[in-house]
């Protein structure tokens, strides 16, 4: 049997759109209670005043109707004002909307997630420096998903100590090596990552080689555009 949507007056925000037919939009949107959803947007690419709402980046009221796998839009309201994101921060937020895409299966809703989601996007827009929003999003969609280990302690049951080093593994989680094994981290920055303190110059390297070594097996093989776009031109820090 087709599942009907009816959604009304639910926050949300806009991952992805492009073009659909002659005058339309297909948009990929993240809904506070009903999670990520395919929305067309029938006529917007002729309604000058909804197509400039239908932006990522802005936090929107959207109504919706229909049956299938896309969803139709009835209305769409701006909810507030943010200012645009710019540069660095517009990679950024390209960059939290590849993961969610790439990662968040639809109409999986994650409340929690998407109020993670809100504050990352509020504080690029607001110039909060960009890579703790990222790392903080990183690992609060680890967390979420259920694919993160116990930050403060290893595998074996021990106490993270930061003066020890491990290694990530993806299976069965932070494992103590040797200082000069290949992926080796320091147990400070571990600590570091637990207690959720992304400005530790000393612990920057590390934190986001843990969080990149624990998305990688979900991401898949593909690379993330706004990453490369990140590397190339600034580098993610």
């Amino acid at each position: 049997m087709t599942q009907a949507t009816q959604v009304t007056g639910e926050a949300g925000y806009i991952l992805h759109v492009r073009p659909w037919r002659d005058t339309s939009l297909l948009l990929e949107v993240l809904l506070r209670e009903s999670g990520r959803r395919g929305v067309i947007a029938r006529g917007a690419r002729s309604n000058v005043k909804q197509r400039g709402r239908l932006q990522p980046f802005r936090p929107l009221w959207f109504d919706l109707t229909g049956r299938g796998e896309l969803a139709q839009l009835r209305e769409v309201e701006e909810m507030r004002v943010l200012p645009p994101l710019q540069g660095r921060a517009l990679i950024c937020g390209y960059y939290l909307n590849e993961l969610l895409m790439r990662l968040l299966p639809r109409d999986d809703a994650n409340p929690a997630l998407f109020d993670e989601y809100t504050q990352a996007v509020d504080a690029l827009a607001c110039g909060t420096k960009e890579a703790p929003v990222l790392r903080g999003f990183e690992k609060a969609l680890l967390e979420l998903l259920g694919w993160a280990p116990d930050w403060s302690m290893s595998e074996d049951g021990q106490a993270i100590q930061a003066g020890l080093f491990y290694r990530i593994d993806t299976e069965q989680g932070i494992m103590s090596c040797l200082p000069h094994a290949p992926e080796a981290v320091a147990g400070l920055s571990l600590l570091h990552l637990a207690a959720q303190n992304f400005d530790a110059a000393v612990s920057t390297r590390d934190i986001r080689l843990v969080l990149h070594r624990l998305l990688a097996p979900h991401l898949g093989s593909k690379p993330l555009q706004s990453r490369e776009l990140l590397k190339l031109s600034f580098a993610v820090k």
